[in-house]
Protein backbone atom coordinates (compact mmCIF):
# COMPACT_ATOMS: atom_id res chain seq x y z
CA UNK A 1 0.00 0.00 0.00
CA UNK A 2 1.41 3.40 -0.92
CA UNK A 3 1.14 6.55 1.20
CA UNK A 4 -1.81 7.95 -0.78
CA UNK A 5 -3.81 4.76 -0.25
CA UNK A 6 -2.89 4.75 3.42
CA UNK A 7 -3.96 8.38 3.83
CA UNK A 8 -7.25 7.62 2.10
CA UNK A 9 -7.92 4.88 4.64
CA UNK A 10 -6.95 7.14 7.55
CA UNK A 11 -9.25 9.88 6.22
CA UNK A 12 -12.11 7.39 5.93
CA UNK A 13 -11.64 6.51 9.61
CA UNK A 14 -11.59 10.18 10.60
CA UNK A 15 -14.79 10.79 8.62
CA UNK A 16 -16.43 7.74 10.25
CA UNK A 17 -15.75 8.76 13.81
CA UNK A 18 -16.64 12.40 13.07
CA UNK A 19 -20.01 11.13 11.83
CA UNK A 20 -20.41 9.17 15.06
CA UNK A 21 -19.81 12.36 17.06
CA UNK A 22 -22.50 14.06 14.93
CA UNK A 23 -24.87 11.24 15.85
CA UNK A 24 -23.94 11.50 19.54
CA UNK A 25 -24.70 15.23 19.44
CA UNK A 26 -28.05 14.60 17.79
CA UNK A 27 -28.99 11.95 20.39
CA UNK A 28 -28.04 14.44 23.12
CA UNK A 29 -30.32 17.09 21.59
CA UNK A 30 -27.50 19.30 20.33
CA UNK A 31 -25.95 20.29 17.07
CA UNK A 32 -22.44 19.02 16.39
CA UNK A 33 -21.02 22.55 16.70
CA UNK A 34 -22.74 23.09 20.04
CA UNK A 35 -21.38 19.81 21.36
CA UNK A 36 -17.86 20.65 20.19
CA UNK A 37 -17.97 24.11 21.81
CA UNK A 38 -19.29 22.58 25.05
CA UNK A 39 -16.53 19.95 24.92
CA UNK A 40 -13.81 22.54 24.26
CA UNK A 41 -15.07 24.89 26.97
CA UNK A 42 -15.11 21.98 29.42
CA UNK A 43 -11.43 21.28 28.63
CA UNK A 44 -10.11 24.82 28.29
CA UNK A 45 -12.00 27.14 30.63
CA UNK A 46 -11.40 29.90 31.28
CA UNK A 47 -10.76 30.69 27.64
CA UNK A 48 -11.72 33.09 24.87
CA UNK A 49 -14.11 32.52 22.00
CA UNK A 50 -11.14 32.83 19.65
CA UNK A 51 -9.32 30.02 21.45
CA UNK A 52 -12.37 27.80 21.13
CA UNK A 53 -12.70 28.61 17.41
CA UNK A 54 -9.05 27.76 16.79
CA UNK A 55 -9.13 24.58 18.90
CA UNK A 56 -12.32 23.31 17.26
CA UNK A 57 -11.71 24.51 13.71
CA UNK A 58 -15.02 26.37 13.74
CA UNK A 59 -15.74 29.82 12.31
CA UNK A 60 -15.57 32.56 14.97
CA UNK A 61 -19.13 33.59 14.12
CA UNK A 62 -20.43 30.06 14.80
CA UNK A 63 -18.68 30.00 18.18
CA UNK A 64 -20.00 33.49 18.95
CA UNK A 65 -23.58 32.46 18.17
CA UNK A 66 -23.33 29.41 20.45
CA UNK A 67 -21.69 31.39 23.25
CA UNK A 68 -24.34 34.12 23.04
CA UNK A 69 -27.02 31.44 23.40
CA UNK A 70 -25.17 29.88 26.36
CA UNK A 71 -24.79 33.33 27.94
CA UNK A 72 -28.47 34.18 27.46
CA UNK A 73 -29.38 30.86 29.08
CA UNK A 74 -26.92 31.61 31.91
CA UNK A 75 -24.65 28.66 31.15
CA UNK A 76 -21.51 30.78 30.72
CA UNK A 77 -20.23 33.96 32.24
CA UNK A 78 -17.66 36.43 31.01
CA UNK A 79 -14.57 37.31 33.01
CA UNK A 80 -12.11 40.12 32.38
CA UNK A 81 -9.10 38.91 30.40
CA UNK A 82 -5.58 40.30 30.13
CA UNK A 83 -6.80 43.55 28.57
CA UNK A 84 -10.03 45.56 28.31
CA UNK A 85 -11.04 43.90 25.06
CA UNK A 86 -10.38 40.28 26.04
CA UNK A 87 -13.24 38.39 27.64
CA UNK A 88 -12.70 34.97 29.13
CA UNK A 89 -15.48 32.42 29.36
CA UNK A 90 -16.26 29.96 32.04
CA UNK A 91 -19.23 27.83 32.97
CA UNK A 92 -21.71 28.97 35.54
CA UNK A 93 -22.94 26.32 37.96
CA UNK A 94 -25.85 25.67 35.57
CA UNK A 95 -23.45 25.48 32.63
CA UNK A 96 -21.30 22.89 34.39
CA UNK A 97 -24.42 20.84 35.07
CA UNK A 98 -25.42 21.14 31.40
CA UNK A 99 -21.97 20.08 30.20
CA UNK A 100 -21.92 17.15 32.61
CA UNK A 101 -25.38 15.94 31.62
CA UNK A 102 -24.84 16.31 27.87
CA UNK A 103 -21.21 15.22 27.63
CA UNK A 104 -20.80 12.58 30.33
CA UNK A 105 -22.31 9.74 28.26
CA UNK A 106 -19.91 10.60 25.42
CA UNK A 107 -16.93 10.94 27.78
CA UNK A 108 -17.79 7.58 29.33
CA UNK A 109 -18.01 6.01 25.87
CA UNK A 110 -14.59 7.43 24.93
CA UNK A 111 -13.08 6.02 28.12
CA UNK A 112 -14.60 2.57 27.47
CA UNK A 113 -13.14 2.63 23.95
CA UNK A 114 -9.66 3.39 25.28
CA UNK A 115 -10.04 0.70 27.94
CA UNK A 116 -10.96 -1.80 25.23
CA UNK A 117 -7.90 -0.76 23.23
CA UNK A 118 -5.67 -1.12 26.28
CA UNK A 119 -3.11 1.26 27.77
CA UNK A 120 -0.35 0.68 25.24
CA UNK A 121 -2.56 0.99 22.14
CA UNK A 122 -4.21 4.09 23.62
CA UNK A 123 -0.83 5.71 24.29
CA UNK A 124 0.35 4.80 20.81
CA UNK A 125 -2.79 6.28 19.24
CA UNK A 126 -2.31 9.57 21.11
CA UNK A 127 1.39 9.62 20.23
CA UNK A 128 0.75 8.93 16.54
CA UNK A 129 -1.99 11.54 16.35
CA UNK A 130 0.34 14.09 17.96
CA UNK A 131 3.10 13.27 15.45
CA UNK A 132 0.71 13.44 12.50
CA UNK A 133 -0.68 16.78 13.73
CA UNK A 134 2.82 18.21 14.19
CA UNK A 135 3.91 17.24 10.68
CA UNK A 136 0.60 18.43 9.22
CA UNK A 137 1.15 21.85 10.87
CA UNK A 138 4.64 22.04 9.37
CA UNK A 139 3.38 21.09 5.92
CA UNK A 140 0.48 23.51 6.17
CA UNK A 141 2.77 26.42 7.08
CA UNK A 142 4.96 25.66 4.07
CA UNK A 143 1.86 25.39 1.86
CA UNK A 144 0.47 28.65 3.24
CA UNK A 145 3.70 30.49 2.39
CA UNK A 146 3.22 29.60 -1.26
CA UNK A 147 0.19 31.92 -1.44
Amino acid sequence: MNYRQQMDKISAHVFSYTQLYYECAKLSGMTYNTMIVLYALRQMQPCTQKQIAIQCGLPKQSVNTIIKKFHNEQYVEFLQGNNKKEKLLQFTHEGKELADSKLQPILDMEERILQRMGKEESRQLEKNMAIFTHFFQEEFLAYKKSF
